[in-house]
């Protein structure tokens, strides 16, 4: 019989409008994990949703992908994590998503949180983290290790191509070239504001060069040392960088891999919540050369390869954060509001107001 227990959560009750709703409060399936959120992390994904109706799948429509806090049950097939633990959890679409008090997920998107790492730092890398293994490895095809620490080394004859992330100052870029320099990648360029350039250096980028220089496609070019830039990963997605990218990857036989959804219109038009979303570039849009293959990434689609079903937040993203492999991003905590709905609100504003600079934006749920 299903729980009569609820519980609150902030969702959009109808398009555009966020609003306080109550929520039935059920107990874990035999594979999943009953949370109580301490912590939810707003992503990019959710201010597509409040701004543009993007991915939304019904109402209400709950919004945050990363949610931290305490392991209240677990369902009859959970053995590696106990009631009472400190976890992070990566929720996807649908009614089980992180702003609510309490959220049930399926084991396979659980991590546990380290000494060392907080937990609203954790909230806020988990569905980053997991984009950008995705993007590198199942979507994109560049391998990353298995285990951690690797069974083995990767053929250098891979690791030695360039690779490109366009727009690493991204939460999702950030991550990109992490999973990059930890699989040993010997040429890894990135494109960043001026700003945030040896944050992204830090997190081993080997060159950065800021996306607004007028020669940067040449400097990308010159840092490659004369080999063609066949891979490239743009977590942006605007025409402004597909533009650009085509002109850096330019050899049939290459791969971009552009995470959706794809934004076409101006910048204006992006910063504010008005360019049309679409999850491929029109024909007559597309900037590339015949015979470079471009690879919708699409980051819910990860659990189509098994092994990393089974490992990347059970075992592989405990280890490198425990090992330090693996620098959270800046957070950006949000706990002055008084309510839960505020609270949420203003996440959202530093989002689409362009405020957060890099951080990631976190909701408190413990403010009293």
């Amino acid at each position: 019989m299903a729980s009569e227990k609820t519980h609150i959560g902030i969702g959009l009750v109808k398009p555009y409008v966020l609003e306080q709703v109550e929520l039935p409060t059920r107990s874990p399936g035999p594979d999943e994990v009953l949370v109580k959120v301490d912590y939810a992390a707003l992503s990019a994904v959710d201010a597509h949703a409040i701004d543009d109706n993007f991915y939304v799948m019904g109402f209400p429509a709950l919004v945050g992908l990363g949610a931290a806090g305490k392991v209240v049950s677990v369902g009859s097939n959970v053995d590696w994590v106990k009631e009472g633990e400190s976890v992070a959890a990566f929720t996807q679409p649908g009614a089980d998503r992180a702003t609510q008090q309490y959220v049930v997920v399926p084991s396979s998107r659980i991590s546990k949180i380290p000494a060392g790492t907080s937990p609203a730092e954790a909230a806020g890398l988990i569905d980053n983290f997991v984009t950008g293994w995705h993007t590198v490895s199942s979507s994109f095809g560049l391998p990353l290790p298995a285990t951690i620490p690797p069974s083995s080394a990767i053929d250098p004859e891979i690791t030695s191509s360039p690779v490109l992330v366009w727009g690493a100052g991204t939460a999702a870029g950030t991550y990109m070239v992490q999973a990059l320099r930890i699989a040993g990648y010997k040429t890894i360029i990135a494109t960043a504001s001026a700003r945030s350039a040896p944050t992204i250096q830090s997190y081993g980028a080997t060159h950065v060069f800021d996306y607004n220089d007028p020669d940067v496609v040449t400097k990308i070019k010159e840092a490659a040392g004369g080999k063609p830039v066949k891979y490239a990963l743009d977590p942006v997605c605007t025409q402004t960088s597909m533009d650009r990218i085509s002109k850096v990857v330019d050899t049939p036989g290459s791969k971009v891999a552009l995470l959706i959804p794809i934004k076409l219109g101006s910048i204006k038009s992006v910063n504010e919540g008005g360019a049309q979303l679409v999850i491929e570039i029109p024909e007559e849009l597309n900037p590339f050369t015949k015979g470079v293959e471009l690879v919708y990434t699409k980051t819910f689609e990860w659990e189509a390869n098994d092994q990393w079903k089974r490992t990347l937040l059970k075992d592989i993203l405990p280890a490198l954060l425990s090992s330090g492999q693996i620098k959270p991003q800046e957070v950006r905590l949000i706990n002055n509001e008084p309510s839960l709905l505020g609270r949420v609100k203003e996440a959202h504003r530093l989002m689409k107001n362009n405020e957060l600079r890099g951080a990631k934006a976190v909701v408190d749920f413990n403010v009293a």
